[in-house]
């Protein structure tokens, strides 16, 4: 593993550090079920004929869990590229023995 790759998956360790501190943050979490529940009870609320209002709030549903999942993502890819750099560190340090 040259240093460029190893600085990679350094900063993408760095980036996954920074989504974890998001998703245990409490306004965080308290903030996108309140979005969540408000979304979808509009959406369960809605009329017969409300046909767009239900179109946007169902996109606004899908969104909030796609910006949750994208950096559930962000912080699943650093918990691997931790795992290859001390996988790494480890067969350096047992080839020098």
């Amino acid at each position: 593993m040259n240093q460029d790759e190893q600085s990679k998956l350094q900063q993408e360790v760095s980036r996954s550090d920074k989504a974890r501190q998001i998703l245990e943050n409490q306004v965080f979490k308290e903030s996108f079920e309140k979005l969540k529940d408000l979304y979808t009870t509009s959406l369960f609320n809605t009329g017969v004929n409300e046909n767009e209002t239900r179109e946007k709030l169902w996109l606004a549903v899908h969104i909030v869990q796609k910006v949750e999942q994208n950096i559930q993502e962000v912080l699943d890819t650093g918990k691997l590229a931790k795992k290859q750099l001390e996988d790494y560190r480890s067969q350096i340090k047992n080839n020098k023995f």
